[in-house]
């Protein structure tokens, strides 16, 4: 047993810096095993010195906490020499060791050496694993702490997120309340309307300086911009296509001092900038923060809520223009997802009310 023994410690990288008579004296005081899955080799405060070598299989380090509850360590595979802690600092063991697989192992009794200038030349060799071990569980310390700080940020801003969407509905209902009561004669008014993009940019701005969010991350950037605004021109020229067919052949006509909207040059620039506030607001903002809190790799479940909360905005005009928005919100969303620019969705958008503003204006 004791050559195969010689074999098993000759070829661990752990123990390939030692001498024959070393090794020999080692596999004099080893013995083999196999442990089924959910063994432990190793128990947390046990005194013993122990050496493990896994020769196959597959463990893993835990400790438990006061509760009595289990927390996980690092994975531990073949080849791989455990236990060594104990010998260098003679303490109890500070974690306890489960095979997670069938494990072939070697188990060796450092205890039984009667020879210390082997025992010192073991403890040399070690030294080198008990070194990376200390920097790897650094390491993974330092990442676990990064992982609390990062979970600990997002839940604090996602707190302030949670206010932001409180305060649009919130305006949302105020600005109804307003019309409802007859406080507002026009909703059509350049200055309600001004208003409510004010009371909208106002939390809006708040969240983006709370939560310091680049303009990149708001679609505002320079990548894609051309690129996407020449995807949502040829899509509004295909859009206006059948616009058109209908306002020449099919339309009733009202006259031009009972319509709602006049179409001036005034409107058409006010309109744009109200566009532009909506979009890195609904779109930039909202859409953007529910696909980082969400965890919405696709992004659907994003376009539906920011479209749901964009459409509760226009509720003033109307709930045909809150479905007609809803719907639109979504045409929007994912104009954006795919561009990933606001360029592009903003010409859409803003061609999108120009026209549903000359159909009111017939």
């Amino acid at each position: 047993m004791t050559p195969v023994i010689h074999r098993h410690l000759s070829g661990a990288e752990a123990f390939q810096a030692l001498s024959p008579e070393a090794l020999d004296a080692l596999a004099a005081v080893s013995s083999e095993a196999v442990l089924s899955a959910g063994e432990v080799m190793l128990r947390e405060g046990d005194a013993d010195t122990d050496l493990i070598l896994i020769l196959s299989g597959t463990a893993k380090a835990f400790r438990t906490a006061p509760d009595g509850d289990e927390i996980e360590l690092n994975d531990i595979d073949a080849g791989d020499c455990i236990g060594e802690l104990a010998l260098f600092d003679s303490g109890r063991r500070a974690a306890s060791v489960r095979a997670t697989s069938e494990s072939h192992i070697l188990r060796i009794h450092v205890d039984r050496l009667d020879d210390d200038s082997v025992l010192t030349e073991l403890k040399g060799t070690l030294a080198t694993t008990v070194v990376r071990r200390a920097r790897m569980l650094s390491d993974e310390m330092l990442k676990g702490m990064r992982a609390q700080l990062e979970a600990r940020t997002l839940q604090n801003q996602f707190g302030y997120f949670l206010i932001f969407t409180i305060a649009i509905f919130i305006i949302s209902t105020s600005l109804f309340y307003l019309v409802a009561e007859d406080y507002v004669e026009d909703v059509y008014d350049p200055g309600f309307s001004w208003q409510t993009v004010i009371l909208f940019a106002i939390p809006s701005i708040f969240i983006i300086r709370v939560l310091k969010i680049p303009l990149r991350d708001l679609g505002i950037k320079r990548d894609g911009l051309f690129k996407s605004i020449w995807q949502a021109v040829l899509f509004c020229a295909v859009l206006t296509s059948p616009v058109i067919v209908y306002m020449l052949f099919f339309a009733e006509h009202t006259p031009p001092e009972e319509r709602p909207v006049q179409i001036t040059s005034a409107f058409l620039l006010q309109y744009f900038l109200h566009t532009v506030v909506q979009e890195i607001g609904a779109r930039g903002l909202i859409q953007g923060l529910f696909v980082k809190f969400l965890a919405d790799e696709k992004g659907h479940r994003s376009v539906l809520l920011a479209s749901a909360i964009f459409a509760s905005l226009h509720v003033t005009l109307g709930i045909d223009a809150v479905i007609l928005t809803f719907f639109a919100g979504i045409l929007f969303g994912y104009a954006y997802l795919y561009q990933k620019n606001l360029g592009g969705v903003i010409v859409i958008h803003y061609w999108f009310g120009v026209l549903a503003a000359l159909l009111v204006a017939l």
